[in-house]
């Protein structure tokens, strides 16, 4: 009895510190919204942020991603392979895993650019950011390719979770996009929403198709409805909440949607 009382204690203390700690972070917000909100969140994210380069994210991967919510075995929570609902086809516990050379699935892990490096051509600190950089399946990510992310009707190529390559299906664009299973759609629109408030003073100048070329939006029409929609189908998660905990002991800074999910609707609206 006396070792439970200590546990809930104990969980009760971590709960309200790391609450401290977000309030603190946000001090100086309130009161703002639309894109003027977003200005004064990347002027906090961008005068906190430590690049602690690329090499070093194998390092913290396997303090932030490990896998505590869905197999609860210290793997790798990948969100190309992960399954969430039972057995995983494959697993990654070790920096021996590292890519590599691949010539399918299960073959190595690399590091997955949400937004790709070609949109920014590979310039620092976008190369080595945490919070849109994650531990991936490397011929997936190879896959997954440069292109946008989408929803695809009829794939071209699906992946052991269910992951999905093809044509888009969402709004007017019908270019290729690649389409995670829906337990990780939020995260991976709250990762894009976070580099857009990040970098909305370079953003403008990079190339893809999911941007619009400004530094307000960001993103085209079509996809930022598309974010704002996976960002409310699929809400934050414990993964999530603990991994922006050690992205901010590592990195400085935080993603804004994951300790204040209102604040998409404040800036983009509810679309």
């Amino acid at each position: 009895m006396k070792t439970l009382a200590i546990l809930i204690i104990t969980i009760s203390f971590s709960f309200l510190a790391t609450a401290n700690t977000a309030q603190v972070f946000y001090q100086n917000t309130e009161g703002f919204s639309g894109y003027k909100l977003k200005t004064v969140l990347k002027e906090k994210l961008k005068s906190t942020h430590r690049d602690n380069g690329y090499s070093a994210l194998i390092e913290v991967y396997f303090q932030s991603d490990t896998d505590n919510e869905y197999d609860h075995d210290g793997s790798l929570v990948d969100m190309y392979s992960e399954n969430p609902t039972s057995y995983d086809d494959y697993k990654y516990t070790s920096k021996k895993q590292v890519c590599g050379t691949y010539s399918g699935e299960a073959g190595c892990f690399n590091r997955e650019h949400i937004v790709p490096q070609s949109s920014f051509q590979k310039a620092s600190p976008m190369r080595s950011d945490f919070f849109h950089v994650y531990p991936t399946d490397g011929y997936v990510n190879n896959r997954r390719s440069n292109h946008p992310f989408g929803e695809v009707a009829q794939p071209s190529w699906v992946s052991q979770n269910g992951s999905k390559l093809g044509t888009n299906s969402f709004g007017k664009y019908r270019g290729t996009v690649f389409e995670p299973i829906d337990e990780f759609k939020g995260d991976i629109a709250r990762a894009l929403l976070y580099f857009a408030t990040r970098y909305e003073d370079r953003v403008a100048s990079f190339n893809n198709p999911m941007f619009n070329g400004s530094r307000d939006q960001v993103y085209a029409d079509w996809f930022i409805d598309m974010l704002v929609r996976w960002h409310k189908l699929d809400p934050v998660s414990d993964h999530e909440i603990h991994r922006n905990e050690v992205g901010f002991k590592y990195q400085g800074n935080r993603n804004p949607f994951i300790d204040h999910p209102e604040f998409v609707e404040k800036i983009w609206g509810s679309r």
